[in-house]
């Protein structure tokens, strides 16, 4: 088929303009969202760096929260160990922060325990046991129960369990017998039970059915007599004792220096990766380029870290970390003397705990350290600004991105269209050239 007089009309010169129109949308393309798509890839790049040093930062901030002053967990200088000897006490404690250094000695001579009754022999614990009355003291409480024709044994305990000074049950004691069992909830004498019945007799008369007489514990503790219900003992400074026997026991308590030590190596190795971090995502590479291009705040908090350690801390600003074996490197990483750190925690405990606890008028640098970098990810923290800023640029770009596509994309829509509606203007008009060519030809034929 010709492609026309003019050259433009036909099906063919549409292919072309297609052709045309592409080549020009992506060269638009190119120049303009490709850069935009280079910004949002060093942006996007730039948050992952920032958001790995702000994940560097939280994890220092667990390490130092351990030398917080008003931490809501045990401190690192109130972490003990303990070693007992004897049988006759166990030891444990919610919170060591009150436990001194020393040995703590338990002399059970008699432990605390529960009044308990037996019933007479039942048979078929589901049998009805009568109307009648039972009545049972627990120390100054009384409680009184009635029981009907309808009632069963397994109805009785149930209804003795709603008391919660009373510990009632079933027993199997034979293959074809039971018995019914009634403690007091708690031990000690003060809680000792006595059984009235009115009208049954459930055999709770008889002397053989007070099988076990409460008592109260009665030891010695550190040589300070102790008579009390109960055999767990609470002391003033937290450690919880229970007896379980007669006899001594005992149990040793010291620092955990090895954990103190432990702690500060933890905080040097966590805080020279947050240098690494820093470092690399600041300083440009070969090609000049820099993760982070805006580094200012994120120096900035590197270097507040830094001034804090320091720092002198203790009442009288008597106290440094260089005296304990720590030190920075002249690249900025914090080395630990481990064997100096040592000797330090243990012959000088209390200034150590100074140095890095402090007091609430003088804080040291775990406190001061943990209240600033908690800081950092508040709602206006710098942290939390500078994460806001990068993500902010990001949207800013992906927004441009999506606008020039949107332009571009109706641009050339538009002109796809232009040239759809010249080509068929053009192709009539080159229709017409082609019949007036016809009888041009056919009348200089004729002549």
């Amino acid at each position: 088929m010709a492609e026309g007089i003019l050259g433009l009309g036909s099906s063919g010169s549409l292919e072309l303009n297609d052709e045309l129109i592409e080549k020009l949308k992506t060269a638009e393309t190119t120049a303009y969202v490709d850069p935009i798509d280079d910004s949002i890839e060093k942006k996007e790049a730039e948050l992952t760096a920032s958001e790995k040093i702000a994940d560097k930062i939280a994890e220092l901030l667990t390490v130092v929260e351990g030398f917080d002053l008003y931490t809501s967990d045990t401190n690192v200088f109130d972490q003990v160990t303990a070693s007992t000897t004897g049988t006759s006490a166990s030891f444990d404690a919610t919170d060591t922060s009150n436990l001194n250094p020393g040995t703590i000695v338990v002399n059970v001579t008699q432990l605390a325990t529960k009044d308990v009754y037996q019933s007479s022999l039942i048979s078929d614990p589901t049998s009805y046991i009568g109307a009648g009355k039972l009545t049972i003291t627990v120390g100054e409480d009384s409680y009184t129960f009635d029981t009907t024709d309808e009632m069963t044994y397994e109805d009785l305990v149930t209804n003795l369990n709603y008391t919660s000074a009373l510990d009632a049950s079933l027993e199997k004691v034979s293959d074809n017998s039971y018995r019914l069992v009634i403690k007091s909830s708690e031990s000690g004498l003060e809680n000792a039970v006595t059984i009235s019945q009115t009208d049954i007799d459930l055999g709770f008369g008889a002397d053989e059915s007070h099988i076990q007489t409460s008592q109260n514990f009665i030891g010695t503790i550190d040589g300070i007599s102790y008579n009390m219900s109960s055999n767990k003992i609470t002391m003033n400074n937290g450690l919880i004792i229970t007896a379980v026997d007669e006899g001594k026991s005992s149990i040793s308590i010291s620092n955990d220096d090895s954990y103190i030590t432990e702690q500060i190596s933890k905080m040097a190795t966590v805080y020279n990766e947050l240098v690494d971090l820093v470092s690399s995502s600041t300083t440009a590479d070969d090609d000049g380029n820099v993760l982070i291009s805006d580094s200012s705040a994120i120096k900035s908090i590197l270097s507040d870290i830094k001034n804090m350690f320091f720092d002198s801390y203790g009442l009288e600003d008597e106290e440094n970390i260089f005296v304990y074996g720590i030190s920075f490197d002249t690249s900025g990483y914090m080395q630990i003397d481990a064997s100096e750190l040592a000797e330090a925690v243990t012959n000088n405990y209390d200034d150590l705990k100074e140095l890095f606890v402090g007091y609430a008028e003088k804080e040291g640098i775990g406190t001061k350290l943990s209240t600033y970098l908690d800081d950092l990810d508040s709602s206006s923290g710098t942290l939390t600004t500078f994460l806001n800023k990068v993500q902010s640029s990001i949207d800013d770009l992906n927004d441009n991105k999506e606008e020039e596509e949107t332009r571009i994309d109706t641009k050339y829509q538009q002109l796809s269209e232009q040239f759809a509606a010249y080509t068929v203007i053009i192709t009539q008009m080159e229709n017409a050239f082609q019949s007036l060519k016809i009888l041009m030809d056919s009348n200089n034929n004729d002549n």
